[in-house]
């Protein structure tokens, strides 16, 4: 074994030296391809989104020709002098009704028209209410063009609110003269970043005034990226975010807000790791048959006997059975000392393990026996529920385990009843209501007194709940049905025959026949019809005439 061990150790620690070097060395190669792919989606994106802003701004130009749109506007500036308020209304509303036609020839979030001192006149367009009349629009903006008599054409980006837009602007021109102009506005939301995702074919994130406003990165990922880069704008790098390796790169800036590209770089290299790791699993799996096969039959040699020894150790084990002894190997002196050993020690344990259940079955005797010692009427009582209860178990094809635990807590299920006082346990006659509630407290008393005792801990359901009842009308918690453990239920049916069967000071006992017709009579709602069943089943082997003694109150 100690020969394998340094083989496979051995071939293991290559393997791990050769996994580092190539891991390091694949990440470097995959963070510049991925650094590269970026610089290329830049100078692609760049050139796109150029076209693109052209195309808008033609058709912003286009609209910006309309006569009526221009005529509207002069005719608003000429006349709102007069400042006759339903003059004014008026002309607004030819201006939106004008401005409505316009917004349906572009697809855009909204078309805005403002005069010479960039107030805004009116608004069409999904997002119109963004845009107040009336209000100064700022425009962070690059000079793009140049129109007749100085007129300029911006694209610029406007902060409206809480939303942010990315804004074509050109003049409107009367002749030679401006007379205002058109902003034809995209907002930069979700939707605005996933389209530039789905064109650069990398994750986006749109950052203004130190904060990420739009992005395709992950929640998560996307507070990491606005702490390390949205103050200061880097142009590229590498930070991580979300666990993995991200590279970025600037795309374009309008202004202070600003456009970045981002790729994962182990996003990138999965796949080059996995034919890595492929490749180093089968130069792995040779060096090791390579190593096995040079040390197998020492090894064997070795390992042989430690291995009888161990599949003999795993018997007695999975068997429980302290009792047996492990046979010797004859290969090791060593092994057969270790396992004469062994067996002197498993010897040792049986006799201790013997000597424990038989104090630990004496002290739950000797406790049924100090409250039968409490009252004659009670004498015996717990032995002859504790074989009914056996007998009821094996009826039910219970394992041995389980009916040892209800044989002794059957034993024990009345313990509680030493804290009864003797003039309600001893009294000749029925019991009153109150007298009755001292009686009820006995199975919470009992589980309290077991609680202490860490070995009585699988007998305390049975102590606890053996007066509980299928109907829910049993004491102390008022369980129903399945909720109640079974072995409490079978030393419930086992108290209440055995009570019925036995005489007490005010009433004679009953006829085994007429106590089990009224377990059946009752069965469903004060026991368990199964648990009756049984009894019934086991009755002709375990009684034949009921006992002289006494039967418990309650």
């Amino acid at each position: 074994m100690k020969t394998l061990t340094v083989a496979f150790v051995t071939v293991a620690a290559l393997l791990g030296v050769v996994f580092i070097v190539v891991i390091l060395s694949m990440r470097n190669q995959v963070r510049d391809a991925v650094v590269s792919n970026l610089e290329s989606t830049q100078r692609l994106f760049a050139a796109v989104e150029t076209r693109r802003q052209q195309d808008v701004r033609s058709r912003a130009e286009t609209l910006a020709d309309n006569p009526t749109l221009k005529a509207a506007l002069d005719t608003y500036q000429s006349e709102v002098q007069d400042d006759a308020t339903a003059s004014r209304a008026d002309l607004l509303e030819t201006i939106d009704l004008v401005l409505e036609n316009v917004a349906a020839r572009v697809d855009s979030d909204a078309i805005v028209l403002v005069d010479l001192h960039h107030i805004a006149l009116g608004a069409a367009g999904p997002m119109a209410n963004r845009w107040p009349r009336s209000r100064p629009v700022s425009l962070v903006a690059n000079r793009t063009a140049a129109g007749p008599s100085g007129a300029d054409s911006f694209d610029g980006v406007a902060r409206m609110g809480d939303n942010l837009f990315r804004v074509v602007t050109v003049p409107l021109l009367l002749g030679d003269t401006l007379i205002g102009g058109l902003y034809v506005a995209t907002s930069l939301d979700q939707d605005y970043a996933q389209e530039l995702d789905q064109l650069a074919r990398t994750r986006i994130a749109i950052v203004s005034d130190g904060l990420v406003v739009a992005t395709t990165l992950s929640p998560r990922a996307a507070l990491q990226f606005e702490s390390a880069v949205a103050v200061t704008q880097p142009v590229d790098g590498v930070i991580p975010l979300d666990g993995e390796s991200h590279a970025f790169r600037r795309l374009v800036a309008v202004g202070n807000t600003v456009f970045y590209a981002l790729g994962s770089v182990d996003e990138s290299s999965r796949q080059a790791m996995r034919d890595a790791m492929r490749n180093l699993a089968l130069i792995g799996m040779f060096g090791i048959s390579l190593a096995g096969v040079g040390s197998f039959w020492l090894a064997q040699t070795l390992s042989d006997p430690i291995k009888r020894l161990s599949t003999s150790l795993a018997t007695m084990a999975a068997s429980h059975d302290v009792s047996s002894r492990l046979p010797l190997t004859g290969s090791s002196l060593e092994l057969d000392t270790l396992t004469e050993t062994f067996n002197a020690l498993m010897a040792s344990v049986g006799e201790a393990e013997a000597e424990t259940q038989a104090a630990y079955t004496g002290a739950i005797r000797a406790l049924a026996t100090a409250l039968d010692a409490r009252d004659p009427y009670t004498a015996g009582h717990s032995d002859r529920v504790s074989v009914l209860a056996v007998a009821i178990c094996r009826q039910l094809n219970l394992p041995a385990g389980e009916i040892e635990v209800v044989r002794l807590g059957a034993l024990l299920h009345d313990i509680g009843k030493i804290g009864v006082p003797d003039d309600v346990l001893r009294k000749p006659g029925a019991l009153s209501a109150a007298e009755f509630d001292i009686i009820k407290q006995h199975p919470t008393v009992g589980a309290r007194m077991l609680r202490s005792v860490p070995f009585l801990s699988p007998h305390i359901p049975i102590v606890e709940l053996h007066h509980e009842r299928p109907d829910g009308g049993g004491y102390p918690n008022g369980l129903r049905g399945d909720d109640i453990p079974l072995g409490a239920r079978i030393v419930h049916v086992a108290d209440a025959y055995d009570a019925m069967t036995s005489a007490r000071a005010y009433r004679n006992a009953r006829p085994p026949a007429e106590a089990l017709q009224e377990l059946w009579r009752c069965a469903g709602t004060g026991f368990h019809a199964e648990i009756v069943a049984a009894l019934a089943n086991a009755l002709p082997g375990v009684t034949s005439e009921p006992p002289q003694g006494g039967a418990s109150r309650g």
